[in-house]
């Protein structure tokens, strides 16, 4: 069975523009909502209610995709039990048979992770370019303990701090 990765990227994409379009939406909606509600495992904000598709629908689908998964090829008549309906733009209330495809289960799995990574790195994207960090933050996001401090010899530059008397017997 071959794999055919730029399907896989593909139906990925959808998914992902469906996911991004459907986020997007929820947050003109609720301006706090953000990208860590998004990506919270019991929430299922950004997903609309299961449309669960007929067996007419399903046995159309398997019929359209030839009885095989359509990244890989494998047939679904050695295993059904090991593969799924999948929805092309992740909505799982469109179920229309031309918004559904057969994928086994592990491309099925490997198509909606890819398509989460991506919205995890449009989100490190975006706060990347949208933050503002203060000088007293280190890159992990923690508070800096020497804010102010200079490692260098030849920059006196302090913050938030008077030079005392005492300060100059210890050479600080």
């Amino acid at each position: 069975m071959a794999l055919n990765k730029t399907k896989l990227e593909e139906y990925a994409n959808k998914v992902y523009r469906g996911d991004f379009k459907r986020f997007k939406e929820k947050q003109k909606k609720d301006t706090s909502y953000s990208f860590n509600s998004f990506f919270r495992e019991e929430s299922k904000a950004t997903k609309e209610k299961r449309v669960t598709t007929s067996s007419a629908q399903g046995g159309k689908v398997i019929d359209v995709c030839k009885r095989k998964c359509v990244i890989c090829g494998k047939k679904y008549d050695e295993d059904p039990g090991d593969f799924q309906i999948h929805h092309v733009n992740g909505d799982r209330s469109h179920t229309i048979i031309s918004n559904l495809v057969l994928l086994c289960l592990s491309h099925h799995n490997k198509v909606h992770r890819d398509a989460k990574a991506k919205l995890r790195d449009y989100k490190v994207k975006t706060t990347k370019r949208g933050s503002s960090k203060s000088d007293n933050v280190s890159v992990f996001g923690v508070p800096s303990l020497y804010s102010g401090i200079s490692l260098f010899e030849g920059d006196t530059k302090k913050k938030g701090r008077k030079k005392k008397k005492d300060d100059d017997l210890w050479g600080f």
